[in-house]
């Protein structure tokens, strides 16, 4: 994983030197690399907004947020135009390695112009993730932290083989974790079929060997119980991230599983429907309360689960071919959806997602594209625009791709605010996103990695058929 630090210092000599301009002894010749003058500073933890402020970066560091005008030396200056300054958006849960290294050395470059700095790449081979590394250097791509194979316990009827680790009952898991670590993985994803005792094996063995764990929630064990044997962060709204709420999941799952690969006749949305109306609320609230408290986020993949299919039919056909089958496949677990039907199935994703809000869940915005219908870059201003659909605040959407991951993915001295000592992924955006996510749409400028590109240079770097 390529950090973006330097060994910048975090904020002082420049301090220093601004108090100095203007006097007999202040040194001569710029101190800050480069100034963004003119921009709206908005806090991520509390939604507050500094007027009119220039952002001074030395190195990869925020050294000063001071106010525009302000005497200041650097080296370079660039006219923020009014614009909203935010740090780099994450993409919590993507697939970037998902084909091979080939794709993602293609696709990692387009991701800084639709503002995305970091990302979480939630599996892939070996051999597709050690491509990845060797050649990682030579691209201008946002951070990726990678996963490689994921951990599953039991064989289900999908999925790329060469991207699983098929752990048997009586396996090594040190062993097992030791292996991930050496094809260069940053943390342990763990999908299918752990039960109790051999997930307290995997989340130690990860813990000895310094990785984090995360993953889908595992059947019967509730979440609060997972967070406290090491999982941080729980994947996607599945039945199974509602164990502990009055109601069997694995029912609903087999369910959705008919219904998407096993042609049932049953629609997702009216088995959602089902299962959001069997769910105990308060049950439910109170078990999310106690995930919360041992630490537990939530990355609900809105753009992978919750899609609207009015939205999606349209989204297909833009799709290029190799993707449209996924597509299609969503697409059959909706049958012939009356808008009724429709209006239904959002609201009981509104419904689940609003009990983990309730409890106080860190939200991650991810949008596990390419799965179904979701592209690489332009799906995180999608997922973005879905989670305020759904009805989170304008602060709780720009958190959930800023402040939260920087924080649950262990990054919280070092990113998710526009600060000094913080690291410079600063992205710029033409509307306040606190008055529209449609804001996200519109990056006008980022530094990141060192680099300062204008809107002109995002707009090159973004897909063609994406704007």
């Amino acid at each position: 994983m390529r950090t973006g630090r330097s060994m910048w210092p975090t904020a002082g000599p420049l301090l220093v030197a601004l108090a100095l301009v203007g006097c007999a002894s202040a040194p001569p010749g710029p101190v800050a690399d480069l100034a963004i003058d003119n921009v709206n500073v908005i806090d991520t933890r509390t939604g507050a907004v500094a007027v009119s402020r220039t952002i001074l970066i030395a190195g990869e560091r925020i050294e000063a947020v001071v106010p525009a005008g302000s005497r200041s030396l650097a080296t370079r200056r660039v006219d923020g135009k009014g614009a909203w300054a935010i740090p780099g958006l994450w993409d919590a849960h993507l697939h970037l390695l998902q084909d091979d290294a080939g794709s993602a050395l293609r696709t990692a470059p387009t991701l800084p112009g639709y503002g995305i700095t970091h990302v979480r790449d939630m599996g892939s081979s070996a051999a597709a993730l050690q491509a990845f590394r060797a050649a990682e250097p030579t691209i201008e791509g946002p951070v990726v932290l990678a996963s490689g194979p994921t951990f599953w316990a039991i064989e289900l009827p999908y999925g790329d083989k060469s991207q699983q680790r098929l752990v048997a009952p009586d396996a090594d898991m040190d062993a097992q974790v030791g292996q991930a670590a050496a094809l260069g993985a940053d943390f342990i994803k763990v999908y299918a079929g752990f039960g109790p005792e051999r997930l307290e094996a995997l989340a130690n063995a990860a813990r000895r060997t310094g990785l984090p764990l995360a993953g889908h929630a595992q059947s019967g064990l509730d979440l609060d119980a997972q967070a406290r044997l090491g999982l941080s962060t729980i994947e996607h709204l599945e039945t199974s991230t509602f164990a502990g709420c009055g109601v069997d999941p694995d029912v609903y799952f087999d369910r959705i599983i008919a219904a998407r690969f096993g042609g049932s006749g049953e629609t997702i949305p009216d088995i959602t429907a089902d299962f959001a109306a069997d769910l105990d609320r308060p049950a439910c609230v109170a078990m999310f309360e106690r995930a919360a408290a041992a630490g537990l986020a939530i990355t609900p993949t809105l753009e992978a689960t919750l899609l609207p299919p009015s939205l999606v039919r349209g989204l297909a056909e833009t799709l290029p071919p190799d993707q449209r089958e996924s597509c299609d496949v969503y697409l059959r677990g909706f049958g012939d959806l009356t808008p009724t039907s429709e209006t239904r199935y959002l609201a009981a994703g509104a419904a689940l997602l609003g009990m983990i809000r309730e409890a106080g869940v860190p939200l991650l915005a991810g949008t596990d594209a390419p799965a179904f219908c979701g592209t690489p870059g332009p799906s995180l201003a999608r997922e973005l625009r879905l989670l305020g659909e759904a009805g989170l605040t304008p602060l709780e959407v720009l958190q959930s791709a800023t402040l939260n991951p920087a924080r649950a993915l262990g990054f919280s001295d070092s990113l998710g605010a526009v600060a000094p000592g913080r690291e410079a992924h600063v992205l710029l955006l033409g509307g306040n996103p606190l008055d529209s996510p449609a804001a996200y749409a519109r990056p006008v400028g980022l530094f990141t990695q060192g680099r300062w590109r204008d809107e002109g240079d995002l707009d090159r770097l973004r897909l063609p058929s994406s704007d």
